[in-house]
Formats: structure tokens, sequence, C-alpha cells
């Protein structure tokens, strides 16, 4: 029974203390030397207007993305991001989860003689957990031009670009529709036109398009 109580004492205690050191977090600090690592592991040029602290994470304000993925700029007006720490302790992966408003993709280069018109995110949000070799987005949500609804996993080393996907589109905005083959041409994707508007992108693991 002493050992019983010796334990359960020892797991509150540990309890205690991470829930102190969460709550204490200098979250502002956390979110700027997370957008410098950022910078640094896409390869892109990130400014803001400014960030701040929130419960459990951090929030930025008047986001820009630039050269992302070497073809593509993004912007968001807020852009929240909370780690997740029990998924991440259950997978051993780092996960967080991002929210995000005013989202919006600029002109995307797939030639450098070609570009396809951006197109207006609107708010959303997605879980995405991180590896050396890939990016799983999951609960991927968007409510703009461009609605999003699904999983996706792609590559940050060689091969294929997309491992895995079950996402559905619609596309509200014409211009960018109809240079969608294009993009997959370019890219490789696997899309697929449903309908006037909708598309899906779907590929199972291992599956070569």
């Amino acid at each position: 029974m002493k050992t019983v109580k010796f334990f359960l004492s020892f797991v509150f205690f540990v309890v205690g203390v991470v829930l102190a050191a969460w709550f204490f977090m200098p979250w502002k600090q956390v979110g700027e030397s997370a957008l410098l690592f950022a910078a640094r592991w896409t390869s892109s040029r990130i400014a803001y207007a400014s960030v701040g602290g929130v419960p459990g994470g951090f929030s930025v304000q008047g986001l820009e993305v630039h050269g992302l993925l070497g073809m593509v700029d993004i912007s968001f007006r807020t852009l929240t991001v909370t780690p997740d720490i029990a998924s991440s302790l259950l997978n051993m992966v780092p996960t967080c989860r991002f929210a995000f408003t005013g989202g919006a993709l600029g002109d995307i280069a797939v030639t450098p003689r070609k570009k396809i018109p951006g197109i207006f995110l609107g708010s959303g949000r997605v879980a995405a957990s991180f590896t050396e070799e890939e990016v799983l987005l999951e609960d991927l949500r968007s409510n703009g031009d461009l609605t999003l609804n699904g999983t996706l996993l792609f590559a940050l080393s060689d091969g294929p670009f997309i491992r895995q996907a079950d996402v559905m589109l619609a596309v509200n905005f014409a211009p960018f529709e109809k240079e969608l083959p294009s993009l997959q041409m370019a890219f490789g994707l696997p899309l697929r036109q449903e309908a006037s508007g909708r598309w899906s992108l779907r590929q199972a693991r291992g599956e070569v398009k």
C-alpha cells in the first residue's frame, strides 16, 4: 500500500511540474524561435507583424511565407500553433495543431515561365506530424474559394512528393481550376475531377501515379 501511495504521489508531482512548466512557458519567445527554424527548414523567407502567446501555444499576426517549396507564397491573417503533447508522446513524433484565418495562396510557379493563379483559402485548421522524411497532415480543412477536407502525407526526401492522400477539393475560382491539369502534370499529382468545381486527391501509400 505504501508503494502504491508513493507511486501515485510521484505521478501527481511529475504531472504538476509538467503542467506548471506548460502554463508558464514563454510562448511568445517559443513562437519567434519556431518561425526562425521554419524559415531555415523550408528554405523560404518569412515575415510577420507580431507574435503573441495563447494558452498552450502562440499566435502569429500577418504571416507571409515567400518561396515555399521554391514555387509559391502563402499568407495568413492569423496563424495559431498549439503543440499536441499527448499525440507527440503517443506517436513519438512532433505534432502540432494549426488554426488559421485569412489564408491565401499566391501564384504557383509550375515552371520558370508558367504560373497558376493564386486562390483564397479562408479559415481552416490542420494537425501536422513531422519526421525527417515526411509530413503528415490530418483533419485538413479550409473554407475559402479553395476548400479542402482530408488527410495528406508528403515527402521531404527524394522520391514521389505525395506519399498518401485522401483529400476532397472544391474550387470556386475558375482561373485556378482551369490550370489544375497543368499542376497535375507538372508535379505528378493524383488529381481527379469528380464534377465541375470538385476534385479529389487520392493515393494509397506505396502506390505510384
